[in-house]
């Protein structure tokens, strides 16, 4: 009964996830030493419950312990299972001293099921004198250390950083000696003292098999000589102005930039991708946008007070407010920006004034059916320039409505002469909406170059209007243009052969395996294609909202130079 207790009471200790400081005592701790490692890493399963500590974990170590010998001398402590985020495992410390602690010293993760390493941190170095390897000698360690880790896989290295007082190399995935698009690297890292402390890597993706019937041979691709005239002849670039993401205080000065022609693709690859056995772009079709010529009247559509905001509403968006309630909000952004919001309409009584602007269409119980209106005018707190209007009213019966998109562009185009500055205007316009929505997205030209924020969607513009597809009636409309924007003169920009040879340059075409994921369906295709190499020669996620313009990658045209954004 004693022996009994005795294992009951050590399988607890195992399974206790490693948080805060935890003593030798406090947990299991096993000696890996020389030629006794593998002895003691079976003599800690024999005496620990199977379903505690894994036989995979503790070959695991053992496989570290020969790439790096210095853990040898290192008592082992198993702290319990970590839960990500970017990795999920069991967490092992490698404690210095027979009566040391595990905090603050070196550790591992490893793959509970396979005992593969996830990641590594061992304390740095700090020296007088940094002794950190040369960057040949740091990929030469670092491509060593990945081939004893991986069965089959192969890395290659690319590009090294020194951050945070470690060198750190990249590693990039290669089958077929042929690179993967994804962002799935791996990073080892080497301290002052030129000690490789460091792996890092996406959730275990460094040992993820790949099927190599599924990919393309690229025994029959066309020459990187070849792609590279294919790339020109297409011309994949696009002279656009870049607005920054945040309006300035006095005046918004505009970047004059080449930038990939319909940005990136599924999220993937970069615009300028071709297929590498016919030398034809990988872009997806892109909807094209239309020119429209308006003349605006030059109205200054501004609210500061209650009465101005009624007018407003009144003469431009022909809304009467004045039998219902109002509340004005005003708030204030880490930016420097304020604003302030005019919201009238009845909204249930548990919602406060400062939340109506998210509830918007949320009526109260018993109200009738004229009083089911909400309105909203966002305004500049400081100018009372005009920011964004919102109109909604109980829904009604579609049952014999009809859309009509026609009817709904004449709509945004007569809104349009009153928003934008006086005299000629051109802008690029294009419907991003829906059966059930009309939403017209316009941005202007100048000089025939049309201007893009940065950081804008696909779904916004300089101006944006949404109406009601079966009704016509205009439901919101954002105005993004700042007041005062300088523009540089056209003339003074590279040509764009030029920019293309720039570009080529600092990103040659390189020969990439492309995974293409069918949105639907969610099913998976690989294409072999010549893509620039930005995303090999950067550690960059093409991820989150579909945006109208990719900025991660452009040439100044003033400059010349190949700007990256990561």
């Amino acid at each position: 009964m004693k022996g009994v207790s005795h294992l009951s009471d050590l399988k607890k200790t195992v399974l206790c996830v490693l948080t805060g400081a935890l003593t030798a005592t406090s947990i299991m701790v096993a000696p890996f030493a020389g030629a006794s490692a593998e002895k003691s890493a079976s003599s800690v399963l024999a005496a620990n419950a199977e379903s505690a500590v894994p036989a995979p974990v503790a070959k695991g170590v053992q496989k570290l312990v020969r790439l790096l010998p210095e853990l040898s001398s290192r008592k082992v402590v198993y702290g319990g299972d970590v839960d990500g985020p970017g990795v999920s495992g069991v967490k092992v410390s490698f404690v210095r001293a027979a009566t040391g602690t595990a905090q603050g010293e070196d550790s591992a993760i490893f793959d509970r099921a396979t005992g593969n390493l996830l990641q590594l941190d061992l304390v740095p170095a700090k020296m007088a004198k940094p002794a950190f390897p040369t960057d040949q000698q740091a990929k030469t360690r670092a491509q060593t250390f990945l081939t004893g880790l991986l069965a089959g896989n192969t890395y290659q290295e690319r590009e090294v950083k020194k951050e945070e007082g470690k060198l750190t190399v990249r590693m990039v995935r290669k089958v077929n000696n042929v690179v993967f698009d994804d962002a799935y690297d791996s990073f080892v890292s080497f301290d002052a003292a030129g000690r490789l402390v460091g792996l890092r890597m996406f959730d275990g993706r460094l040992y993820e098999t790949v099927n190599l019937a599924v990919l393309p041979s690229p025994q029959r691709v066309i020459s990187a000589a070849q792609a590279v005239g294919k790339w020109k002849g297409q011309r994949p670039l696009e002279l656009v102005y870049l607005l920054p993401e945040q309006e300035q205080n006095n005046q918004t000065a505009a970047r004059l930039a080449y930038i990939v022609k319909d940005g990136v693709i599924s999220q993937e690859h970069t615009g300028s991708a071709l297929d590498a056995f016919s030398g034809k772009r990988l872009a997806a079709p892109v909807q094209q946008a239309q020119i429209l010529n308006v003349t605006g009247t030059g109205e200054k559509w501004s609210a500061q007070t209650e009465n101005e905001a009624r007018n407003l509403l009144r003469i431009l968006f022909k809304l009467e407010s004045a039998n219902l309630p109002l509340a004005v909000l005003d708030e204030k952004y880490d930016d420097g920006q304020e604003r302030r919001f005019f919201i009238w309409g009845y909204f249930p009584e548990s919602v406060a004034d400062a939340d109506k602007k998210y509830h918007i269409g949320s009526f109260p119980v018993g109200i009738s059916q004229a009083q089911k209106h909400h309105i909203m005018l966002e305004t500049d707190a400081k100018t009372g320039r005009l920011i964004r209007f919102v109109y909604k009213q109980a829904d009604e019966q579609w049952s014999t409505a009809k859309t009509d998109k026609s009817r709904d562009r004449k709509g945004a185009e007569a809104l349009l002469r009153r928003l934008v500055p006086s005299g000629s205007n051109q802008l690029r316009l294009a419907d991003v909406g829906t059966d059930k929505y009309t939403t017209l997205v316009a941005d202007p030209l100048i000089g025939g170059v049309p201007v893009y924020r940065i950081g804008q969607m696909k779904e916004e513009g300089m101006y944006t209007i949404t109406a009601n597809a079966w009704t016509g009636k205009v439901e919101e409309v954002i105005v993004q243009r700042p007041d005062n924007m300088v523009f540089p003169a056209r003339a003074k920009a590279i040509n764009e052969q030029g920019a293309m040879e720039r570009l080529l340059q600092a990103m040659p075409l390189e020969l990439t395996y492309i995974h293409q994921k069918d949105r639907q369906t969610g099913a998976m295709s690989w294409k072999l294609g010549y893509d620039l190499s930005f995303r090999q020669t950067r550690s960059h996620c093409f991820c989150g909202g579909d945006v109208k313009i990719d900025t991660t990658l452009y040439v100044d045209a003033l400059t010349g130079q190949t700007v990256v954004k990561e």
